[in-house]
């Protein structure tokens, strides 16, 4: 019996694959100015037509690499869609609210960052990806407190700690800042930094008699 050969979609899915492969490893390896789409292409081994013409540019293959790197697959599910997020939103644990926020929030900086060197260096450059991470930063926010907002309707906000200062805290301590100092810098676990982070998001947010 021959071989199944794959539709035309199937390959199209394969070489973007790829290709944002290829782009990861370069941008990691040789940051943004060094890598450029001849280089790609010619690792993932296709045409640098068939790289712009999918892409359009190196700055709008970064965003690809970023968002393929951030949910940890292709699949065009958003965030509050994922089932870790339904659960979150739908927990009567504030506890758990927290948890759930640190596992799969710590997670994508796991997968990406990495890759922050060479989106600072581009979004410095090209304003479209420096318009693109404005909008991951407004949407990180945007989540965080969607999880603050739940965990005041569990009633487990810390007494006299408003929804909006909770939010500031969740974004700094859950942010890009901690993590690259503690787990880059200063070579903690990711262990070490989720263990760390829920026990003081639990300290500064909830209430005792939680």
């Amino acid at each position: 019996m021959a071989p199944v050969k794959p539709t035309r979609a199937e390959r199209a899915r394969q070489t973007r694959r790829r290709m944002i492969d290829a782009a990861r490893r370069m941008f990691v390896e040789q940051g943004y100015a060094g890598t450029t789409m001849d280089q790609i292409a010619a690792q993932a081994q296709v045409a640098v037509q068939t790289v712009y013409y999918t892409f359009r540019t190196k700055g709008q293959l970064l965003t690809e690499v970023v968002e393929v790197t951030a949910a940890g697959d292709e699949e065009p599910v958003p965030v509050p869609e994922r089932p870790w997020a339904r659960e979150m939103m739908s927990t009567a644990s504030a506890e758990r609210v927290l948890a759930l926020g640190v596992e799969h929030g710590t997670a994508i900086y796991e997968r990406v960052a990495a890759l922050w060197p060479a989106v600072g260096a581009a979004a410095a450059v090209d304003p479209a990806v420096d318009k693109y991470w404005r909008g991951v930063t407004a949407d990180r926010r945007g989540g965080q407190r969607a999880m603050v907002a739940k965990i005041a309707e569990l009633g487990a906000l810390r007494p006299g700690l408003s929804t909006d200062r909770a939010t500031d805290l969740v974004v700094v301590l859950l942010g890009h800042d901690v993590y690259r100092g503690l787990v880059q810098d200063a070579g903690w676990t990711p262990a070490a930094y989720r263990a760390w982070l829920l026990a003081t998001l639990v300290q500064q947010l909830l209430t005792t008699e939680n």
